[in-house]
């Protein structure tokens, strides 16, 4: 059984196809059949189903990524053992929100690419379920988000936060001046609200149904930076983590309405903490204290 039999196999697995991976790898789409020829062989079982377009594992080919990720990643770490240097040339691939890359993302890329400016990295943003998804499928690295607590023994927490998400609005919306608020008083005015699959727009949602009560935003968006720019204009009011705010947004101060979320860092039990993970993560911690 060859390294490149099981890179093969797992490229396969997460590229959804043969010819993506062949693409993915650079050999052509024979060669990369070959090898999975070769594996079947030697253990004597089909790794994959292969009925009209899809490519989907046996059982036993799930059985067997199981054990070809944890073989790459020894293998991975026993190079990096032997390799001993202080400048950080791999890459990262990291999952997130729309909302941290509103306010928080955009500095830490900054910050670490002042300390290792030879990592490549990629962003990729997504809902809270997209995330964990491509967690479970090893697509990115690790997850920073924002939402309810996750206590998942599949993952391992960096990072745990407790931030709030809080009514707001423009610093001349009329609203602003008003001290006693309540929440008939705030639903009775436009809002602007991120998609339904956002995280705390859920929080907010299930809030409102337990008292019978509903928003029916006039607009609703994903991009956090276009909901802050139409809240300029003042169009309506926007319900979010309150991290995200600069000087031309207000929160709204609901006496009877509070809201709590989690910036959280996670990364699969499985997966292999490289060096540039291990980097990023010390960046955090040192943020998160400040």
């Amino acid at each position: 059984m060859e390294i490149q039999e099981l890179i093969t196999f797992v490229t396969i697995v997460k590229q959804g196809s043969f010819c993506k991976a062949s693409q993915k790898l650079g050999y052509s789409q024979a060669a990369v059949t070959i090898h999975i020829k070769n594996l079947e062989t030697e253990l004597n079982v089909k790794l994959f189903d292969r009925l009209s377009k899809k490519t989907t594992l046996t059982s036993y080919g799930k059985i067997f990524y199981e054990h070809s990720i944890q073989i790459l990643n020894e293998l991975s770490i026993a190079k990096e053992s032997v390799t001993s240097t202080d400048e950080l040339y791999g890459t990262l691939t990291i999952g997130t929100t729309d909302s941290l890359c509103a306010s928080h993302i955009p500095e830490l890329l900054f910050q670490f690419h002042k300390i290792h400016p030879y990592v490549s990295i990629s962003i990729i943003t997504d809902t809270i379920d997209g995330l964990i998804h491509m967690l479970n499928n090893n697509d990115i690295d690790f997850a920073y988000l924002v939402d309810q607590k996750i206590v998942d023994s599949h993952f391992i927490k960096v990072i745990e936060q407790e931030e709030r998400a809080v009514f707001v609005a423009s610093k001349n919306h009329p609203l602003i001046n008003q001290k006693y608020l309540d929440l008939k008083t705030i639903l009775s005015y436009p809002f602007i609200l991120t998609e339904k699959d956002a995280s705390y727009r859920q929080l907010l949602d299930y809030a409102l149904t337990s008292r019978r009560l509903e928003i029916k935003p006039i607009i609703q968006a994903k991009s956090t930076n276009l909901i802050l720019e139409m809240m300029r204009y003042n169009m309506g009011i926007s319900f979010l983590p309150e991290f995200v705010l600069n000087d031309d947004f207000k929160k709204l101060e609901v006496s009877d309405f509070q809201i709590s979320i989690y910036k959280q860092v996670l990364y699969h039990k499985n997966k292999w903490v490289s060096k540039e993970m291990k980097a990023f993560f010390q960046l955090l911690e040192k943020e998160n204290v400040k």
